[in-house]
């Protein structure tokens, strides 16, 4: 979030606007009627955001206030996208897809333009957001659809994961004994390495941890925080019942999002078929199609009657030609690239994820995303042309989350290779060590012989005097009880229980000393266990590390273009820089015409240079006429109030299909004198060619 808001930052007053800018300005500081009725006849698909912008351009008219809510709206899909990736997959792949996302030139463009493409690209992450959670696709869903179950690869879980815990992609893991001593805690898995000399305790502990697993209706083993497999949701997961109770807000809130994304621009429904796609990958029960389909039906309802009228005034956007091929490709260009290195690198990226998904659910919910809604725009715009990249913003999502995968991928291949050379040395060293201790415990037995022989030849002697003693003993203790002196049975049965005490004490300092020994045991056991999450974490750390450098080496590779992207060249027209020269060559008091009424727009952005000339043409403004740029008077009454100019001046549009029909009327009373092409227009100066009047 912090380097999408740093990016957005650098460079947001650029010093002008650009012609879609320019509408926003003008739009958004009219009043509430007056953006009504001029989105009846024209920027329909743009009300909502003209409603928001409303306030805010209120409070401060500029260029940089106008800015603001793109940046915080890229800040925000930012990390959304960072969230599905945590969410789809584990810490370092939604760190990555974040950062990939950020460093993206064309999202940097559109974060720093004043209109709504970077609202709908967060409000479609939102959606994609609570898809996830409301259908249990994110990896550790207890409930929810199919693909809440779906384990990943564990192909590169690392050394400390036998083949037995491995589950196959795709496939639920059974809770065994593997997932329960994994449930029991640190305890359970120190019994588990010690293997016979586990006691029964343990056991039982397991025992509860797997019913307990067993109650909770446990679908599936999943990885958690750090890759480490456990138990999904274990005795505190909640049941079907609680998660189909808190299903139905979820998927209010995901049809709420789903309608508003849309009402900022219509095409944004086209998310809503990448999400069908996702489920029917997912394999997703009919509970979750069914909650789908009643909240994408009400967003669909909501959004109908902005459709229609977006139909009806599609005159806007007559100047998109038919696609070709080439023009979608240029798409993926500019989403995953646009350097040749770069889009290199992430179509190959891709690839992995695809091909060789580490996890599923993450590719079932990025690449329909990525594709679906190009593809059916495409297919749209044969039937009326309307293919453009910026209508597909919101689908880019998709490219960093899948590169990222595939990033995640090929790290855990390699990781796997470490290992198992890492493993191969210890075996080699196991193998030395095993040697030396056998060859100890041979000496140890051959030394015990000796001593036995030894015992052996001096057992005789000690017998005999032990035998001598003895007979001693029992010779007084006859005497003693003859004399009457142990008579007292008491004080026997006294004895008695003073030797059956000390007994029980004899018994309970060694099992006291068992029990020391055994946690002595448990803490060194502990201890490596620290030790060897200390080198995962730090392997994992070292991995995450070294996947944000090559971010930040694509960012460095590609920083001409995020440069670039700043420049105010990076758009269409440069509006300011027009009023300016148009400013320095007119003088205060001359005729205006504007060829045709949009090209006003350059004085309704910047008026100050322009405000000394006669707008000669204009019948009704925009606002009073609920237009962007206002009517113009009929050729009868132009020619009246050219009655007494000497010369006019035509801001005409520099497109070569455009019907200049004031420059009609001026011909044949005023010639042309001269001709200055400026970016994006030309500006003409016309004198009468005979008498005024």
């Amino acid at each position: 979030m912090a380097v999408m808001l740093a990016l957005g930052l650098w460079g947001l007053d650029r010093g002008t606007m650009w012609r879609d800018e320019s509408a926003t300005y003008q739009m958004a500081r009219r009043t509430l009627p007056q953006i009504r009725d001029a989105l009846g006849s024209v920027d329909a698909v743009h009300g909502l955001y003209y409603l928001l912008m409303h306030p805010l351009l209120a409070l401060h008219p500029s260029e940089v206030t106008m800015r603001l809510p793109s940046v915080l709206a890229a800040v925000a899909a930012t990390a959304l996208v960072a969230a599905l990736g945590c969410r789809l997959a584990r810490p370092r792949v939604g760190l990555w897809a974040g950062l990939l996302y950020a460093a993206t030139p064309v999202v940097t463009h559109y974060a720093q333009e004043g209109r709504s493409y970077a609202l709908v690209t967060a409000g479609a992450a939102w959606a994609t957001y609570l898809l996830v959670g409301a259908a249990g696709l994110a990896v550790g869903a207890a409930t929810g659809g199919a693909a809440g179950g779906v384990r990943a690869d564990r192909s590169a879980s690392g050394p400390g994961v036998t083949p037995a815990d491995r589950s196959a992609p795709g496939q639920a893991a059974t809770p065994g004994a593997g997932a329960v001593s994994r449930a029991a805690g640190p305890a359970g898995a120190a019994g588990a390495a010690g293997g016979p000399a586990r006691s029964a305790a343990p056991d039982r502990a397991a025992g509860e941890a797997g019913r307990a697993a067993s109650d909770a209706r446990v679908r599936s083993a999943v990885l958690v925080r750090g890759g480490v497999s456990r138990v999904a949701r274990a005795a505190s997961a909640p049941g079907p019942e609680r998660a189909a109770s808190g299903a139905g807000w979820r998927w209010a809130a995901y049809g709420g999002v789903v309608a508003v994304t849309a009402l900022l621009h219509v095409f944004a429904v086209l998310m809503l078929a990448a999400h069908a796609l996702t489920l029917l990958v997912s394999r997703a029960p009919r509970r979750v199609w069914w909650g789908w389909g009643s909240a994408s039906a009400g967003a669909v309802c909501a959004v109908l009657p902005l459709a229609a009228l977006a139909r009806r005034q599609s005159a806007q956007i007559a100047w998109i030609r038919h696609p070709t091929p080439g023009r979608l490709w240029a798409v993926v260009e500019d989403f995953a690239g646009p350097s040749a290195l770069v889009l290199a690198l992430n179509l190959l990226l891709i690839a992995v994820a695809v091909v060789r998904p580490r996890w599923r659910s993450l590719t079932a919910v990025a690449l329909p995303l990525f594709c679906v809604p190009p593809v059916l725009l495409f297919a749209l715009a044969f039937h009326r042309p309307c293919f453009h990249e910026r209508y597909l913003l919101f689908a880019l999502a998709g490219i960093p989350l899948l590169a990222a995968a595939g990033v995640d991928r090929l790290a855990g291949v390699g990781m796997d290779g470490l290992a198992r050379v890492v493993a191969r040395c210890r075996g080699v060293a196991g193998v030395e060590r095993s040697a030396r201790v056998v060859a100890g415990r041979r000496a140890g037995v051959g030394v015990d012989r000796w001593a036995g022989v030894v015992s052996d030849g001096l057992g005789g002697v000690v017998a005999g005097r032990l035998a001598r003693v003895v007979a001693r003993c029992r010779a007084a203790v006859e005497a003693d009880r003859l004399a009457g002196v142990v008579t007292d049975r008491g004080r026997a049965m006294l004895a008695g229980r003073r030797a059956m005490l000390a007994g029980r004490r004899a018994m309970l300092a060694r099992r006291r000393a068992m029990l020391a020994g055994r946690r002595a045991t448990l803490a060194r056991r502990r201890a490596m266990l620290a030790r060897r999450r200390a080198v995962v974490g730090g392997r994992r750390a070292v991995v995450a590390a070294a996947g944000v450098l090559a971010v930040g080496c694509g960012f460095v590779w590609q920083l001409p273009l995020h440069q670039r992207e700043r420049e105010p060249l990076s758009r269409q027209d440069d509006l300011a820089a027009l009023a300016a020269a148009v400013g320095r060559l007119t003088r205060s008091g001359e005729p205006v015409l504007y060829d045709p009424p949009k090209e006003r727009r350059i004085a309704i952005a910047y008026p100050r240079p322009l405000a000394g000339l006669r707008d000669i043409a204009l019948g009704t403004p925009g606002p009073a006429s609920g237009t962007l740029y206002g009517v113009d008077v009929g050729p009868a009454e132009l020619l009246r109030r050219l009655g007494g100019a000497r010369s006019a001046w035509v801001i005409a549009a520099d497109e070569p299909d455009t019907r200049r029909a004031k420059t009609t009327v001026l011909t044949g009373r005023f010639r042309l004198a001269y001709s200055l092409c400026l970016p994006g227009i030309r500006l003409e100066h016309y004198v009468r060619a005979g008498p005024a009047g």
